[in-house]
């Protein structure tokens, strides 16, 4: 029990290691959702390996079904504004000649 404990804790470490330096890669905009992947792979580990949902009754498979359909819609969200955001140039503004 402890072992299976300590080997997902250690995946769970690997992943967050992989997602921190995927975060310093040079990627394009369509690529940065590649970043998530690590994540998504992660909610997956802690859902069946600590929270054991697949021995659970229906009604925990259908609680943690309704918390992965909100991270989703919430990692969606969060990740629409860095991929929509465009940044326009603004030139720069002289300062005003003194009387």
């Amino acid at each position: 029990m402890a072992r299976r404990l300590l080997v997902t804790y250690g995946l769970l470490l690997l992943l967050l290691g992989i997602e921190v330096a995927g975060s310093f890669l040079p990627l394009g905009r369509g690529a940065r959702p590649l970043i998530l992947l690590p994540a998504v792979i992660m909610v997956g580990i802690v859902g069946l390996q600590f929270m054991d949902v697949r021995s659970g009754p229906t009604i925990v498979r259908l609680f943690a079904a309704g918390a992965i359909i909100w991270l989703v819609i919430l990692l969606g969200l969060g990740s629409l504004d860095p991929l929509t955001r465009i940044q326009y140039p603004v030139p720069a503004q002289t300062a005003p000649e003194s009387y």
